[in-house]
């Protein structure tokens, strides 16, 4: 079809066709809907009638009570693989006589004649006073924690951050201690019946001499605390050194096992026994600083 060019009043050929045409809108086509406005608004009002049905919700608690019970199974059988658990509940296997008769022989291991494997055969705690434990270092850590606090509150010194940063230096030297033996172990290439659980018991027993350290400042001033210190580092490591001399030296027999025994293994063993002290002091020096207690002031008037 032709038509005429309006501006220069020549006939055109072709009409332009470029530019897109709208048809024209007559009453009877409605307007055309939106896409966001053509979806329907979920009705929240039925999913809330629909979830308080009894016969759902019945389904929904069960459904999640299977769900949970087998992520449960999912998770203990997995984590098994890494952290024994059966194990580590073997080392709070314990009785209140065990506790008691066990804080004894840390204090005064002097005293006592019978130093035999402590657990080659698989004893429990309960039945064998020289096996290891997690209770008693780990009641003894806490103990610790809120003995420092007091020394250091009757010094004036006490804030509420105090707490976490006690038990925060203590775990932190408590895990290089473990990094520590471990390493030595691995240098000079000595295999050991000692599993990790029980160094880690062994090198937590330190914590009831340092409470007993604590006290003695607390009461006694720098002189008591320095009497218990040099008690308490004789104490635990003559306690080591006749505890694990069994285990650490396993090819020597009787009273001279540290004589007969390797070079190497001694070394090991007396790494183990005089780090204790050394831990101690670099832990609990700190609270001896500080306004004598009353009891020396008297003394001195």
């Amino acid at each position: 079809s032709s038509g005429i060019n309006a501006e220069y009043g020549e006939p055109t050929l072709f009409e332009d066709t470029s530019a897109p045409q709208q048809a024209p809108r007559t009453a009877a086509s409605p307007p055309q809907m939106q896409p966001q406005q053509q979806q329907q608004q979920p009705n929240f009002e039925q999913y809330g009638q629909y979830m308080r049905d009894p016969m759902v919700a019945n389904m929904a608690m069960q459904y999640g009570s299977s769900l949970a019970t087998s992520g449960k199974a999912y998770v203990e059988q997995n984590l098994d693989r890494y952290i024994p658990i059966s194990r580590v509940k073997f080392y709070f296997a314990v009785t209140t006589d065990y506790v008691l008769h066990k804080v004894l022989l840390l204090v005064f291991p002097f005293f006592n004649k019978e130093w035999g494997a402590y657990g080659s055969n698989g004893s429990e705690p309960t039945r064998h006073l020289n096996s290891p434990d997690l209770y008693i270092p780990l009641m003894a850590f806490a103990t610790y924690v809120v003995a420092v606090a007091v020394a250091l509150g009757n010094q004036g010194k006490f804030t509420p951050e105090l707490l976490g940063m006690t038990a925060t230096t203590a775990f932190v030297w408590f895990l290089i201690e473990i990094g520590i033996v471990q390493l030595a172990m691995y240098l000079i290439s000595v295999s050991t019946e000692i599993r990790i659980f029980d160094l880690a018991s062994f090198s937590g027993y330190k914590y009831v001499h340092m409470i007993l350290c604590v006290i003695m400042a607390i009461f006694l001033g720098s002189m008591g605390y320095y009497i218990a210190f040099i008690y308490s580092s004789a104490a635990i490591v003559y306690f080591l050194i006749c505890t694990l001399r069994y285990i650490i030296l396993p090819e020597a027999s009787g009273a001279d096992r540290i004589a007969h025994g390797s070079k190497r293994r001694n070394n090991l063993l007396l790494l183990i026994a005089f780090i204790q002290p050394l831990l101690m002091f670099w832990l609990t020096y700190h609270v001896t600083y500080g306004p004598e207690p009353e009891v020396i002031k008297g003394k001195k008037l």
